[in-house]
Parts: C-alpha cells; sequence; structure tokens
C-alpha cells in the first residue's frame, strides 16, 4: 500500500510540475515579446516563432488588408 502511494505522489507532483513549468514559460515568453515589442525590435519581423495577426501603429493613411502578410520594405530602394 505505501509503495502505491509513493507512486501516486510521484506520477502527481510530476504532472503537477511539469504544468507550472508550461505555464511559467509562457509567462516569460509573453513578458519578453512584450518587452521586444516596446523597444520597436525589428528582428520581429523575421522571427520565425512570433506571428503578428493586425498591425496597429502605421503611418496615416495606411490601409490593413485582409490575409496579405506585412513585409519589410527597404529605405534603399
Amino acid at each position: 500500500m505505501a509503495f502505491e502511494s509513493l507512486i501516486n505522489f510521484l506520477v502527481i507532483t510530476g504532472t503537477v510540475l511539469l504544468i507550472c513549468f508550461i505555464l511559467f514559460r509562457e509567462v516569460v515568453k509573453r513578458w519578453r515579446l512584450g518587452l521586444r515589442m516596446a523597444a520597436g525590435d525589428e528582428s520581429l519581423l523575421d522571427d520565425g516563432a512570433v506571428s503578428m495577426k493586425t498591425i496597429t501603429d502605421a503611418p496615416e493613411g495606411s490601409v490593413i488588408v485582409p490575409h496579405t502578410p506585412a513585409t519589410r520594405i527597404d529605405e534603399n530602394l
């Protein structure tokens, strides 16, 4: 009986620690993303792990076209 209780305790503890780790990782990832956005990090445009759905800050007269990916326009055209 004591061995089964120990196994149950280890399984429950492992599951709770895994859930805590995933939550912590998500919080840190979102916090770092917020810092990068606040700093105006241009590497976010090329980062494959980040997906931006809506651009909310654009020059006056800009139009948001649905289903069109944003691309960087170089100044040296």
